[in-house]
């Protein structure tokens, strides 16, 4: 990345610096419908460092098993078919194209390491909105994350979670 598009890609990138925590994903077909997609219920975050880094992770909220008592089946219950995310790596910001590009070099899915990942992006107060293209059975949707920002703990302070 050139200097010029990092101090832009930098500048802009402090809207998304912190943690966001994953609240629901909306999906809609070409016309801007809803699409109705099974959904499990999530939780999740994703961090923006101020360098550059991203960090995120979704897993559904009903495993009720430990890596010391799962099952292969528990195992792709959790990772399998996409129900789940976690990768970390790089980001980059296009503040014209309102997209931020992930890069992920660690993840969970293997396909998607060294891969741009582009999600157009919006923020409104402690509200971000991730959102890009995928293929449910054949149709490409619009998926739309939506994340609120997770205020900073106190030094010193205990976290509830």
């Amino acid at each position: 990345m050139s200097a010029l598009v990092w101090a832009a890609s930098a500048a802009w990138a402090s809207e998304l610096d912190g943690v966001w925590r994953f609240e629901k994903e909306t999906n809609a077909h070409a016309d801007g419908t809803p699409a109705a997609v099974p959904s499990a219920a999530y939780s999740g975050l994703i961090i923006y460092t101020a360098d550059g880094h991203v960090s995120a992770t979704i897993m559904p909220k009903d495993r009720h098993w430990t890596i010391a008592n799962a099952t292969f089946k528990d195992l792709m219950n959790s990772v399998g078919e996409g129900a789940s995310t976690a990768y970390a790596g790089r980001f980059e910001v296009d503040p014209v194209a309102r997209t931020v590009t992930h890069i992920p070099d660690v993840s969970i899915d293997p396909a998607d390491i060294g891969q741009r990942l582009v999600r157009h992006y919006q923020v409104s107060g402690d509200e971000l909105l991730l959102s890009g293209k995928w293929k449910y059975q054949g149709e490409e949707l619009t998926f739309t994350v939506h994340w609120r920002r997770v205020e900073p703990i106190a030094a010193g302070a205990s976290h509830d979670r």
